[in-house]
């Protein structure tokens, strides 16, 4: 991730902190089995929709109602979208915001992840169908950002889908510069919706996107996701925040990612249609993947790897590599080589 480097006191300092922070949790958790003994011995279905640290809310799949719950201990670390199991509290006070506690994780059908401080990668959300990667005109349109979230989605077998967000910005040149550069994605074959929270414009194009599927926002903060959410759910109250000034940057507003269920008005929707709000981030790594698996985040390179005459060819200059070859005929975009070429590089100096 973006920033400096911790040294090896920052970084005790931080898993101290952290340590704090779970015995505490640890403790609740006793705490309430002790002041409401047994559990009810019915199991019961539901998904995470919000994460509060000691306790997390969690809707219930038999009636649709949202259960505050504490969490079991020697669960690994839950994430909005994870379906789990949970039971009552039983011979509960009247004033008692938890109601029950989770004691099992399904298994997930996808998680996206990102590395913490450490180095160790970090659920961010669980069971996605779409990454609907969010860009805007400010912060500046960044493919190297774009490419990274494309290498992610496709390890970890979701949809990537790209949004142009704050179009109302742009005059009709700006706009055509934009897309000339986002259409070497449209040529790869990944949707591309332009939208603006503001005007509305694009707004009917992402719900049919979104429709009958669980999808997460990520990009840059400041690009406009909390804005997007905002325009489809005005109940939701998302804090919005503005670009920087001074950095051209964006600022962190959502701090708890959450789980919003969204129905078209204007058709027949699928109910189950739901999308994450998680925090932004400035730059997403890839820490924890091996080298040999970028490619695979480069669909349309990876096909031309078959025609290498090396199995371990770099890429770079070596005889009859099927990328220079392609590039040389026009069928690769030499961005998209070299982008691929400096995460690769990336990820061996880690």
């Amino acid at each position: 991730m973006a920033g400096r480097k911790l040294n090896r006191r920052q970084q005790w300092r931080i898993q101290k902190i952290q340590d704090e922070r779970l015995a505490r949790v640890k403790n609740k958790q006793q705490n309430l089995s002790e002041k409401f003994g047994q559990l009810d011995e019915i199991l019961h279905s539901g998904t995470i929709v919000s994460h509060f640290g000691a306790t997390l809310d969690i809707e219930a799949q038999s009636s649709g109602h949202i259960i505050r719950c504490a969490l079991r201990q020697n669960i690994e670390t839950l994430v909005c979208g994870d379906k789990i199991v949970w039971q009552k509290l039983q011979n509960l006070p009247e004033d008692e915001q938890v109601q029950g506690v989770v004691t099992a994780l399904k298994p997930r059908k996808t998680v996206l992840a990102r590395p913490d401080f450490t180095s160790q990668m970090k659920p961010v959300a669980a069971n996605i169908d779409q990454l609907l990667i969010v860009t805007s005109p400010i912060p500046e349109l960044n493919e190297g950002l774009i490419d990274r979230y494309l290498v992610a989605a496709e390890l970890s077998n979701i949809q990537p889908v790209l949004m142009l967000n704050k179009i109302d910005t742009l005059s009709d040149e700006e706009r055509n510069r934009l897309e000339q550069r986002l259409k070497v994605y449209q040529d790869i074959g990944y949707p591309i919706i332009y939208t603006s929270a503001k005007s509305q414009d694009g707004m009917d194009d992402l719900l049919k996107q979104l429709e009958g599927q669980v999808s997460v926002f990520v990009g840059q903060s400041g690009v406009g996701k909390s804005s997007i959410i905002n325009a489809l759910l005005p109940d939701a109250h998302i804090k919005e925040g503005e670009v920087s000034l001074a950095t051209n940057k964006g600022t962190h507003t959502t701090s708890v990612s959450r789980l919003y269920h969204i129905q078209n008005q204007q058709s027949d929707s699928d109910p189950h249609t739901s999308l994450i709000d998680s925090p932004g981030v400035r730059e997403f790594g890839l820490w924890a993947i091996n080298k040999e698996d970028v490619i695979h985040g480069f669909i349309e390179l990876q096909e031309q790897t078959h025609y290498c005459r090396f199995r371990d060819c770099k890429h770079l200059n070596e005889p009859n590599c099927g990328l220079l070859e392609a590039l040389d005929k026009g069928k690769i975009s030499a961005q998209r080589l070299e982008s691929y070429q400096r995460i690769v590089n990336s990820v061996e100096s880690k």
